[in-house]
């Protein structure tokens, strides 16, 4: 994409603006700076840029481009920040976001000035694609990582999701109670209901299918499959009241389910990256989410209305988790950042205001986790370190030894041990900075 960008702008210096290629050097633009919040799923101000026509069809204030006159278009007013809305001259992309360079800008405005032509093929639909996987036995046994861990309270057991499989364990003796298998696939995540009698896993195979179980605690006789992912889940969240549970997946999709019947309730529709995280708030009205797409969402619970897109990240987003009480947010990602947002009672657009953008780690954040009496937040790396945060101003707290490997699952127990497992196949439970269990 970068080097694509790179010969789009010489373009400007050595070719007529005549000949600038809307597919080539002005989508890119878009792709780059806009999508994630002007897409056909998610189209803010009902003004989308994922494909030509829409653009052209401009959005709720009107047409965005007047071709051949590239400084009346509305579009263009935005980009230099000169759009007159309610008496402000507003940005897009807004707030903190990265703006679009002024050779950027320069080459937009030429295309319009040379009449603003669209795709020289016309634009079609994509057709849906058919993967096709070869059968190949592996030379090796697959190295047994560890993708995700839960805790339950109630059952007073440890949940470690492997391929394939997921462990229940005695968090006293380190015993594994039983092993829950018939998975299909990478767990890549896992969540006990709130009575801890069910354990739900996500997961799936890569560009095949996403894949969403749930078993008994007490026996491990399965209890319901959730299917409707087209591929691999990566994040799971259960509603505070058990009634739902929240899946999200490389296929951008998050889909809301009915505990008791399995049936799907709502298809939330909007990222435009794999959703990686989700967390509901307590009270189990709004469910947060974290994106490839370097954006968090809020969405309103059980109707699955998208609230708010909160666009301060700059790069992809892990994990998402809500404070004690729901009125706080935290997000990391691949910028190396947590970020914190105050989300208001109803979580509209507008009402969410971020708090702190912390510099974390030296790598990019994997996960996060909080304890149960809502005063520490955990956070995993690819710098291989682990820390522990105040959650109360975000200092930080506690820098715990340096793991073996990346910990890519986090948990607390009721007791503020923090279970951190890696993808090296081992994990610890830590209080403090002492190593309670190291299996």
């Amino acid at each position: 994409m970068k080097r694509l960008l790179i010969l789009s702008l010489a373009c400007i210096v050595t070719t007529d603006a005549q000949t600038v290629d809307y597919t080539k050097q002005i989508a890119p633009l878009w792709d780059t700076y806009c999508v994630d919040c002007h897409s056909a799923d998610d189209a803010d101000g009902e003004f989308a840029l994922d494909t030509f026509a829409a653009l052209m069809k401009g959005g709720e204030e009107g047409a965005a481009i007047v071709a051949g006159k590239a400084d009346e278009s509305l579009l263009v007013k935005f980009l230099e920040g000169r759009s007159g809305r309610g008496g402000k001259n507003e940005f897009m992309p807004p707030g903190k976001r990265e703006k679009l360079k002024a050779e950027e800008i320069a080459l937009i405005k030429a295309w319009i000035n040379a009449g603003a032509k669209g795709p020289l093929i016309t634009e079609a639909k994509p057709m849906p694609k058919e993967v096709i996987t070869p059968k190949i036995a592996p030379t090796v046994p697959p190295k047994r990582s560890i993708q995700a861990v839960a805790f339950s309270p109630k059952a007073q057991l440890i949940a470690t999701a492997r391929y394939g499989e997921v462990e229940l364990v005695n968090p006293v003796n380190q015993v594994t109670v039983r092993k829950l298998t018939g998975f299909t696939g990478k767990v890549n995540a896992v969540a006990f209901s709130p009575d801890g009698e069910t354990l739900y896993a996500a997961g799936g195979e890569a560009g095949i299918v996403g894949i969403v179980r749930s078993w008994k605690t007490s026996d491990g006789s399965p209890l319901r499959s959730f299917e409707g992912h087209t591929d691999a889940a990566y994040a799971l969240a259960v509603s505070p009241d058990g009634q739902f549970i929240a899946t999200g997946a490389y296929d951008q999709k998050i889909r809301l389910w009915d505990t008791a019947t399995g049936k799907e309730v709502a298809l939330l529709k909007g990222h435009n990256g794999a959703v990686n995280g989700l967390s509901f708030r307590p009270d189990g009205k709004v469910l947060a989410s974290a994106s490839a797409d370097r954006t968090v969402k809020l969405w309103s619970i059980p109707n699955g209305q998208r609230l708010d897109t909160l666009s301060q990240p700059t790069k992809e987003q892990t994990s998402v988790v809500f404070s004690a009480d729901g009125k706080t947010l935290f997000a990391a990602g691949g910028d190396n950042r947590i970020r914190v947002w105050s989300i208001s009672a109803a979580a509209k657009e507008g009402t969410n205001k971020i708090l702190t953008s912390r510099f974390a780690h030296e790598g990019g954040l994997l996960n996060l986790a909080l304890s149960a009496d809502g005063k520490l937040l955990a956070s995993t790396a690819t710098d291989k370190t682990l820390k522990l945060w105040n959650t109360a101003d975000l200092t930080e707290k506690l820098l715990l030894e340096k793991q073996p490997d990346w910990s890519s699952a986090l948990a607390f127990t009721d007791k503020a041990q923090l279970i951190a497992g890696r993808v090296d196949g081992t994990w610890s439970v830590y209080e403090a900075a002492k190593t309670v269990l190291k299996p």
